[in-house]
């Protein structure tokens, strides 16, 4: 039996995947969407209960009935170079409707089902479901009204801070990824009403953590910032010599509570951030199905292991 991995040429922590299943036997068959359908081919008919058909990519290939895993992560998206905008249009459609439809209709366990993903990237789905798997989460508005934003900081009696959501707008430094996570300024929200914004209280935290979840573990590591680069909004997804990372112990109701978000949202793989309050309560921000976490990846935080174990037993399922 085969894992069919779907992501882009030049993602690390895939490659580390790549790496276990190889060292383990497991035959596996890596393609991205861009590939498709310059340099991939492919057939599908449906047969008893399945598709059936054969993915072809140079000199390999790979019989549909013979996927039993998909690891699906952040494929590029299809190109159709020399067409028209609406023959390019249609073809995109027509790739995502039927060549997409066909890969995400596999008799095969996903980590993660692209719907799944995508329907668990909105910030206030994740929140409501992570308040009800038993997570602390911070007070939060979402709004585009200035004058509910004062109220809200009046509100919250303290500190009060706006997160990017969707793809957050980013600048790049010397190769750090700098997330706009700032303090607004209460006079000064004129622009509030182009776009839905989120605001939350500012937690007051002894350190922050990275969590990944992968299937029943959860490997959590705590976060400092070294630089003063980082202190002011390192993207930590990017991995950086900017921060510290320790190993910690995912505290048990952490644990249970994320089991519980990821049978809610549908998920077998996902990061989650956290701020541990000097109480040590660990309060959510936020999740990601897609989230990266090859800059933890260590024989502390064996995550590629972990993903690369999970896809082997679906194959012998």
């Amino acid at each position: 039996m085969t894992v069919l991995i779907v992501d882009n040429p030049s993602e690390p922590g895939t490659d580390l995947i790549v790496k276990e299943l190889a060292s383990a036997g497991v035959p596996m068959f890596r393609m991205d969407m861009a590939d498709f359908p310059s340099a991939l081919d492919f057939r599908a008919s449906f047969g008893v209960e399945r598709w059936e058909g054969v993915l072809t990519k140079g000199e390999r290939s790979v019989d549909l009935s013979a996927i039993r895993a998909v690891y699906w992560n952040r494929p590029g998206a299809f190109t159709f170079p020399g067409l028209s905008e609406s023959d390019e249009r249609y073809a995109r459609d027509a790739a995502r409707i039927g060549f997409g439809g066909v890969l995400t209709s596999l008799d095969a366990a996903y980590l993660n089902h692209p719907a799944k993903s995508t329907a668990a990237e909105f910030r206030p789905r994740q929140l409501q479901v992570a308040s009800a798997a038993g997570l602390a989460i911070p007070q939060t508005l979402v709004t585009t009204e200035a004058e509910a934003v004062r109220r809200f900081s009046r509100n919250v009696g303290g500190p009060v801070v706006t997160r990017a959501l969707g793809a957050p707008v980013a600048a790049r430094t010397a190769g750090y990824e700098c997330l706009c996570v700032r303090e607004p300024d209460p006079d000064a929200l004129e622009g509030i009403a182009s776009t839905a914004h989120l605001f939350q209280e500012r937690i007051e935290k002894d350190f922050e953590v990275r969590a990944v979840f992968v299937g029943d573990e959860c490997f959590s590591a705590r976060v400092d910032a070294v630089t003063d680069q980082a202190r002011i909004g390192i993207d930590r997804r990017s991995g950086c010599d900017s921060v510290k990372l320790t190993p910690v112990e995912t505290p048990r109701d952490v644990h249970h509570a994320l089991r519980r978000y990821a049978a809610v949202m549908g998920l077998a793989c996902f990061t989650a951030d956290f701020v541990v309050r000097p109480s040590g309560q660990w309060v959510f921000l936020e999740a990601d199905p897609r989230g990266r976490w090859a800059w933890t990846n260590s024989p502390d935080l064996p995550v590629a292991k972990a993903i690369a174990g999970v896809l082997e037993e679906w194959c012998d399922l």
